[in-house]
């Protein structure tokens, strides 16, 4: 049977974010979360995420929100010390390569900190490790802890592909969209989304706000456990092996 990997993004963002993403792995099909390490709530989400073993835990890297982990990174911060968010221009900025690789290195180091293991995988906030000048900083990081990496469009790591469906926002959000765009052919896939609780950091601080407690709620459905169990294994990045 097919593999499928539904990852919920953004974990320890917020409480009400963390609580919703384990509410759709214990009553519904999330099989997968992504941590951001900077995120005021990750400590506490990653404490939680520990009662449920089943429950894949990877690393989001982030690059577009909040504060670096690490100090002396000026390239990746503005003149507040925030990492440049997308609306400030983050496309605009010159990242340093060495200080883009002391941050996320240093995110991975917390994770395991906090977690006592390694992340099962990497993927990044707003798909950043995938731009074309900073995936190499990525894949030295994913080789180092070797352990596979979120991709979208083709096989870049030493692990078997995993093709990633990150197209599911707003009105997209259903069982006949989604049905839809899975590859049929493809053994191993992920579908990415944002499942949770809405409240006053997510509401001040994502433009992706009430969409997510919509997205809680399809990620519970009946119909969609019914979908997933008839049609794939549901696992997570775990059962990513080496090629």
């Amino acid at each position: 049977m097919r593999k499928l990997i539904i990852n919920a993004d953004d974990f320890g963002i917020s409480q009400g974010t963390s609580l919703g993403i384990i509410a759709a792995h214990e009553n519904g099909v999330v099989s997968s979360t992504t941590a951001m390490m900077n995120m005021p709530y990750v400590k506490e989400a990653l404490q939680l995420a520990a009662r449920y073993p089943n429950l894949g835990v990877g690393i989001h890297l982030v690059l577009t929100m909040g504060v670096p982990v690490t100090g002396d990174c000026s390239s990746l911060v503005d003149e507040s010390g925030n990492l440049h968010s997308q609306k400030q221009g983050f496309d605009h900025c010159e990242v340093d390569l060495k200080e883009l690789e002391k941050e996320w290195d240093a995110q991975i180091q917390k994770f395991i900190e906090l977690a006592g293991k390694l992340p099962t995988h990497i993927d990044s906030h707003h798909h950043v490790h995938l731009r074309r000048n900073l995936i190499g900083v990525a894949l030295k990081l994913a080789k180092k802890y070797d352990i596979p990496m979120r991709q979208t469009t083709q096989d870049m790591t030493d692990y078997e592909p995993v093709v990633c469906f990150d197209k599911m926002y707003d009105g997209d959000v259903n069982l006949e969209y989604l049905a839809r765009h899975l590859d049929n052919e493809h053994p191993f896939q992920e579908v990415m989304c944002h499942p949770g609780y809405l409240d006053k950091y997510i509401y001040e601080n994502s433009s992706y706000n009430v969409s997510r407690i919509y997205e809680l709620e399809f990620y519970r459905s009946p119909q969609l456990r019914e979908y997933v169990t008839q049609n794939f294994e549901l696992v997570n990045y775990s059962a990513v092996v080496k090629k």
